[in-house]
């Protein structure tokens, strides 16, 4: 008798539980999005990063007792958008990129469609940017200049980046071999905006990643060295399409 009492309440509890988990919770959707850019205050331009593990916005949605970090990714373009956002009030952070870190407090996300672009000052800019394939080395050889976003910022590397599409990058890439593809500084130097950087791929020494005939995607990337800002990330040129 005791075991026939035990399984019924045991059904009872199941029952009343998916009755219970069934219930529509009583909070509203996400009523708004939210897009914009990443851009130079300087240039206007927009200021391109690693779609992964690249610069981010860290957003904390006001008025709960509890305050948790939401991470919106800001796009290998420079650009963000996100179409499931709560409106409200938001402290926004932006640490650990590629552009010294800033916070803007209360920044109001209304109903319905939101944009906004935020000037940042990149840690590197990489300016006057050739990339070309060279038919007489089969090479692809770039040239570039670089320029601080402050004083203090120094250089630690520089890399020409190639891949199949467009997220080429730091964390996107061959693996290409060779002496002329990057440049790695053992102690992190001055940045003179009048020198000419050289990098190069040897696509014969590389066949195994350049032996197909389509699109290949490069960009320079750069790496700064700056005191007291948390992460650096690479900072970008805009990528070049190549057809070999």
């Amino acid at each position: 008798m005791k075991k026939r009492i035990n399984k019924i309440i045991v059904l009872v509890t199941c029952f009343l539980f998916t009755i219970v988990s069934c219930e529509i919770d009583n909070y509203d959707k996400p009523a708004s999005s939210f897009s914009g850019g990443i851009k130079d205050v300087t240039t206007g331009t927009l200021v391109e990063t690693d779609l992964q593990n690249g610069s981010a916005i860290r957003a904390y949605e006001l008025g709960f007792e509890t305050l948790a970090a939401q991470t919106w990714v800001i796009k290998n373009t420079g650009e963000f958008r996100n179409d499931m956002v709560f409106p409200g009030h938001y402290n926004l952070e932006f640490i650990n990129g590629n552009f010294y870190p800033f916070t803007v407090d209360n920044f109001e996300i209304k109903p319905g469609v939101n944009t906004h672009d935020f000037e940042v000052t990149p840690y590197i800019r990489i300016k006057d940017v050739t990339i070309a394939h060279n038919t007489g080395n089969n090479r692809v050889v770039a040239t570039f200049k670089l320029e601080a976003g402050k004083p203090e910022v120094k250089l630690k590397s520089i890399r020409l980046y190639a891949f199949t599409d467009i997220h080429v990058g730091e964390q996107v890439k061959f693996n290409t071999t060779g002496a002329d593809f990057k440049q790695d500084f053992g102690t992190a130097q001055t940045i003179d905006g009048s020198t000419v950087y050289t990098l190069s791929i040897d696509l014969n020494e590389n066949e195994i990643f350049f032996g197909l005939s389509r699109n290949y995607y490069f960009r320079v990337g750069a790496l700064a060295s700056v005191p007291n800002v948390g992460t650096v990330r690479y900072n970008y040129a805009p990528l070049v399409k190549i057809a070999l």
